[in-house]
């Protein structure tokens, strides 16, 4: 039985004996691990005090730092100096001075281990002293940040805490900005206000030389002023223009529901001996009788003052206020002769439309447009009496200027009783060595960029062929209430609406070598068409002003010069300008019909 018991205590102090050899050999393998992994984030003599190096004996494999040297601190210290490992703070894990001096020690002195131990330790105490510190610094550096929120904003809050902080400073500064630009304009208003106070000082006072500068810088504000309050004029004055068409338009309307609902009462009215409107009354002086030469050279010296003039033309009169102001700037010109480029009175008759021509009797000749014969024959009568014409299309010579005036209202085809006598008419003329230039008026346009209407493409074929073959210089229309004119042109036969442009100069044209002009002049006073673009043969375009184109003669020797120069109403304005040059000639004025 005893023996058994001791055999049992033999196996229980074998297995214990196994036990701790197998133990020992993980710590050892574990300490391995652990060192390897902290090798960045201590020095080895923090990694030799917490036991965490393992040990190798020369001897035997296993032991335990605190009991057993250790030979693998040299070692990894060795490895550490040649490797110039450093640690989180950038701390070198090993000196290689100090490991020098401490191999020279261990090899002089053997018994010198427990200073070099403390010379470590020292060491230790001094880069954790160094860590303690830069912790320190970046506590204290989070701590001011915090200080400058008024002390109240919490560490907690960390980044967002520091954007909320930098962001009430931006507004902050963002209200200083606004309350000194606030400061700044009320500044510059009270120096303004007393540059203003010096300058009316200054004028009372011319002696006082001291103020130039400040003056300059008034008169640049007077100057901002007055375009302003011209800008102002200038929309007020389109407000009226506007205000006055649409009263001119419903007086059209009234006028024609007046003439639609008037009855048959004309026996009763007659037996009264007065002439009513509406009656055909007929205007006498009004038509051109030749004897107007207002003895104007038109700027010529040649003293040949019966071989110049000027004449005005324009078309859509109707009977409106700016109606009225065409007729006056017309005046101020002085033509000897007024073209109407038909559309003369927009109301059942005629009579308004004479009494508003009135300062330009004895000047007149017109072309008649769709409202003077559409609007009834006792309106058309009027104009056929009072200018005495025979038909719809005439011709006649002023001063060396054969004038045609055409009927696009008529029948006009080739082989019609108005195209025979145009194409007569204008063989004459161009044979005639008296005539000098050959102007043509018409209703309808040849040529016209987009607008209420378009060009008449039958008309323009029918009469550019002899218009060029007999000529003819200068064509003047109406119909569309803007203004155009053309470049010189000349005709496609391929593509008539594509005209060929002789010059594509705004002014200065040679007859003997460029094309025709084509001038609509649709600017009398009744209202105004849009133009929705500009075709590339339209020299010069516009619509919104009122106003007439003005013709000048000059015959010198050995040319003559013929001048067009649109007026608008607004203050007598040069809206366009152009000049055309050819050979003189000579030619009595005589008046020929068909």
């Amino acid at each position: 039985m005893s023996i058994n018991k001791f055999r049992n205590l033999g196996y229980v102090i074998c297995f214990v004996t196994v036990f701790l050899v197998f133990t020992s050999n993980l710590i050892i393998n574990q300490n391995h691990l652990l060192a390897n992994s902290l090798l960045n984030k201590g020095s080895f003599a923090q990694l030799d005090k917490y036991e965490i190096i393992p040990i190798k004996h020369k001897e035997r494999d296993v032991g335990i730092s605190s009991l057993t040297s250790n030979p693998n601190l040299e070692e990894l210290r060795n490895n550490l100096c040649k490797s110039n490992v450093f640690d989180n703070l950038g701390i070198p894990l090993c000196n290689p001075l100090d490991n020098k001096e401490e191999r020279s020690t261990n090899d002089n002195n053997d018994g010198n281990d427990d200073t070099s131990k403390k010379e470590e330790k020292r060491l230790l105490e001094q880069q954790q002293e160094q860590q303690h510190q830069e912790e320190e610094d970046k506590a204290n550096e989070q701590n001011n940040n915090n200080d400058n929120n008024d002390g109240n904003v919490d560490k907690s809050l960390g980044i967002a805490g520091l954007n909320l902080n930098i962001e009430n400073k931006g507004a902050g500064l963002n209200k200083k900005i606004d309350k000194l630009k606030d400061k700044i304009f009320g500044e510059v208003n009270q120096y303004l206000s007393e540059q203003q106070q010096g300058k009316r000082f200054n004028d009372k006072n011319s002696k006082n030389e001291n103020n130039d500068g400040e003056n300059l810088g008034i008169s640049g504000l007077d100057l901002k002023v007055q375009k302003i309050d011209a800008n102002l004029e200038k929309k007020i004055e389109k407000l009226k223009d506007k205000i006055e068409n649409d009263k001119d338009n419903q007086r059209l309307i009234d006028q024609r529901q007046e003439t639609e609902a008037k009855d048959d009462d004309d026996d009763d009215d007659n037996d009264d001996g007065d002439t009513k409107e509406g009656d055909g009354e007929t205007y006498e002086g009004y038509r051109f009788n030749g004897d107007n030469d207002n003895g104007n050279d038109n700027g010529n010296d040649n003293g040949n003052d019966d071989n110049s003039f000027n004449f005005a033309a324009a078309g859509d009169f109707g009977c409106s206020k700016n109606t009225q102001n065409t007729v006056a700037n017309m005046e101020n010109k002085d033509p000897e002769l007024v073209l109407g480029l038909g559309d003369l009175s927009y109301h059942s008759t005629a009579d308004c439309w004479f009494d508003t021509m009135s300062p330009l009797k004895g000047k007149m000749m017109i072309t008649l447009g769709y409202h003077d014969i559409k609007d009834g024959e006792s309106k058309m009568n009027q104009y056929v009496k009072s200018f005495d014409l025979n038909k719809p299309y005439y011709s006649y010579d002023y001063k060396h200027v054969h004038f045609l005036v055409m009927a696009s209202l008529s029948d006009y085809k080739e082989g019609s009783e108005q195209y025979n006598f145009i194409k007569q008419d204008l063989e004459k003329a161009s044979q005639n060595e008296d005539t000098n230039w050959i102007i043509v008026s018409t209703y309808k346009p040849l040529y016209s960029s987009p607008s209420e209407h378009p060009a008449e493409d039958s008309l323009r074929d029918a009469y550019s062929p002899l218009f060029e073959k007999y000529g003819v210089d200068l064509v003047l229309n109406g119909h569309n209430h803007n203004y155009q004119r053309t470049y010189p042109l000349t005709y496609n036969p391929n593509e008539s609406a594509k005209p060929v442009t002789t010059s594509g100069l705004s002014t200065g044209y040679n007859r003997g070598n460029d094309g025709i002009v084509f001038a609509t002049v649709g600017t009398g006073g009744v209202n105004f068409y849009s133009l929705e673009g500009k075709n590339p043969y339209v020299a010069n375009q516009f619509a919104g002003k009122f106003g007439f184109l003005d013709i000048d003669i000059s015959n010198g020797n050995p040319h003559t010069k013929l001048t067009g120069t649109f007026y608008d109403n607004k203050g007598s304005e040069i809206a366009d300008e152009f000049t055309i040059e050819k050979e003189i000639k000579n030619k009595k004025s005589d008046v020929f019909y068909s």
